[in-house]
């Protein structure tokens, strides 16, 4: 947690009211002395006075706020906390207002989620702090600005306001729900010298590989007395039985983050969080995490690399140490917008599977696969862009979706015919037809790539 930053305190105005009472007293005054009435200019007198005495009258002490990375505090001024993880019901806030000595009332304004304000006109009393809470949905998983509250002070009888105060909010990263994958499609080529997969090279641990003549170096109790009585031409000749050595296997996760689009396609253009439904990042997140975690799990090495963000990395590794950065990291993902001159294929280790997450409405995602997939890696090309709802569509933006979708069919047919697979992953966290595809990936392309069970 940072350490606390003063902010500057309030600046006291007369409010609208005010000012016109202080208008017309100078301009009555002015008229009497023009007309040469007294009675015209003391008509102004009041007002002008009405106005000297309220500015005079102001709170004299300043309110000095102190702002922290999750909440604010402060002898006069605002608070605001909420809660650290999402519940069923949304993320729960609070809002804690202490007043200085002469505020009448506080109008608070709370922003849930940047699209949501809701304005609170409240009595203060020195004594007795002013205490908001409320709850906003989570409907997306991800960095989000929850809620942000600014305010004003109003004193003497509404005469006195302050001007909006700078906005304070609470951040935070909700992480998305997932189930590991159990069905774990492998690269072409296994490069560890352990693990749980079989590899193509003889060794220890694995399942049955051939049977061999013995040679210096083969274990004496890998003699197959049974294959020797049947093959040896020669009493000197012994036969082993070789096994297949064990191996992991190096899984990339590549992220397409340069853009977030919900199922509410009229959203596409002004993201809506409490419009959008389901996005592409949402899914995103949680296929890319159940895809570390069933890596992880079964002992194989994992990293992460955003397609749009070079820097957002995160090297091969393996164990639950390296499972939870590479879960934050992916949970930290936002949309980036970044165009297509700034994005780069990461580099990736040889003989690595690479998962490519994109919603492939553009060229430079299914180049980057293509271009995995000529370097001799296994790409499993995952599409993250959830079903179209196409209701609040003007005929021709139907029209407009209708031509984006149909060139990104021609492209998503370009990847297979390039040897790269094409899997939806869908809305639900469990999906049977998802977990079907993915054990028809996992399935052997050469007997030397069988994973034992």
């Amino acid at each position: 947690m940072s350490e606390p930053r003063p902010t500057p305190p309030p600046r006291w105005r007369l409010t609208v009211a005010q000012t016109g009472a202080i208008v017309v007293g100078f301009l009555t005054g002015a008229a009497g002395v023009v007309a040469g009435h007294a009675d015209v200019v003391v008509m102004g007198l009041p007002l002008l006075a009405l106005a000297a005495w309220a500015w005079d009258r102001r709170p004299r002490a300043a309110d000095e706020l102190q702002a922290t990375d999750a909440s604010l505090a402060a002898p006069a001024g605002a608070v605001l906390t909420a809660d650290r993880t999402a519940s069923d019901r949304g993320i729960g806030y609070r809002v804690r207002f202490d007043t200085a000595p002469g505020i009448e009332a506080v109008q608070l304004r709370i922003l849930e989620l940047g699209v949501r304000p809701r304005v609170h006109m409240l009595a203060a009393a020195p004594s007795r702090p002013i205490d908001v809470r409320g709850r906003v949905p989570a409907p997306h998983s991800g960095p989000q600005r929850i809620v942000s509250v600014d305010w004003r002070q109003v004193a003497d009888g509404a005469a006195l306001i302050t001007d909006v105060s700078a906005p304070i909010g609470v951040d935070r990263t909700l992480a998305p729900a997932f189930t590991p994958i159990a069905a774990l499609p492998l690269p072409l080529r296994l490069t560890g010298l352990t693990g749980s997969h079989d590899s193509s090279r003889p060794g220890d641990g694995g399942d049955f590989h051939d049977i061999d003549r013995f040679r210096p170096g083969d274990r004496l109790r890998r003699i197959d007395w049974k294959a020797t009585a049947r093959l040896a031409r020669d009493p000197s000749e012994l036969y082993v039985r070789r096994t297949r050595a064990q191996a992991d296997a190096t899984i990339f996760i590549v992220l397409d983050s340069a853009d977030d689009l919900g199922e509410n396609v009229d959203t596409w253009a002004v993201f809506d969080p409490t419009e959008s439904g389901t996005t592409s990042l949402d899914i995103a997140r949680s296929a890319a995490s159940a895809i570390a975690a069933g890596y992880v799990r079964q002992g194989d090495r994992v990293a992460l690399a955003d397609l749009a963000v070079p820097g957002r990395t995160a090297r091969p590794g393996a164990g639950s140490r390296h499972l939870d950065r590479v879960l934050r990291a992916i949970a930290a993902t936002d949309a980036s917008g970044a165009t297509r001159l700034t994005r780069r294929p990461p580099l990736v280790t040889p003989g690595s599977g690479v998962f490519l997450l994109s919603t492939f409405l553009d060229d430079h995602p299914a180049a980057s696969a293509l271009q995995f997939a000529a370097a001799g890696h296994r790409v499993i090309a995952i599409d993250v862009l959830p079903p179209a709802n196409l209701g609040a569509l003007t005929p021709s933006r139907r029209i407009a979706h209708r031509l984006l979708m149909m060139d990104r069919e021609n492209r998503l047919a370009a990847l297979r015919r390039g040897g790269v697979d094409v899997l939806p992953w869908g809305l639900t966290v469990d999906d049977p037809e998802r977990d079907a595809a993915l054990l028809a990936l996992a399935r052997p392309r050469h007997p030397s790539l069988a994973v034992s069970r």
